[in-house]
């Protein structure tokens, strides 16, 4: 094959090459929603779990038909943790993105709740794994199979 005639198929090969490159970065941006509210306080009409004794994170289904959840984080009250948002890293895992307290922050068990739409990506019928603040905690199915 000559030069000319590489060139020529190089040059297609790279920009699929790219194209596939930058849906991917785009994708990855896009598993990331705004909250739909973030607030102090554990998450309105819910229960905490035994479980988040101690400031220990945990998550619930704001919705019956698991279409919002909600991530509550414990921190200092005057500069709280909050998740920021997430990323898919299965169909049975998230992995939460938090603004964390600085070292300057007084220590403190103060709930903050962040309530998020559940992504089309997310298998609601099995247990959840969330993953924030090097903890894991997890979400009962939200639908019956």
């Amino acid at each position: 094959m000559s030069a000319r005639a590489r060139r020529r198929f190089a040059t297609p090969v790279a920009l699929a090459a790219a194209a596939l490159l930058l849906a991917g970065c785009a994708s990855q941006a896009s598993v990331s929603p705004d909250p739909v509210a973030h607030y102090k306080g554990e998450p309105k009409g819910v229960t905490a779990p035994a479980s988040s004794a101690g400031g220990a994170p945990w998550a619930v289904w704001m919705k019956k038909d698991g279409s919002e959840f909600a991530v509550t984080l414990y921190g200092s009250s005057d500069c709280p943790p909050y998740a920021t948002g997430y990323k898919i890293t299965a169909p049975d895992q998230i992995t939460m993105k938090v603004k964390k307290a600085t070292d300057a922050c007084p220590d403190g068990y103060t709930p903050f709740t962040t309530v998020f739409q559940t992504p089309s990506g997310l298998d609601r019928q099995v247990t959840i794994q969330f993953t924030a603040q090097s903890t894991h905690f997890y979400l009962a199915p939200a639908k019956k199979r």
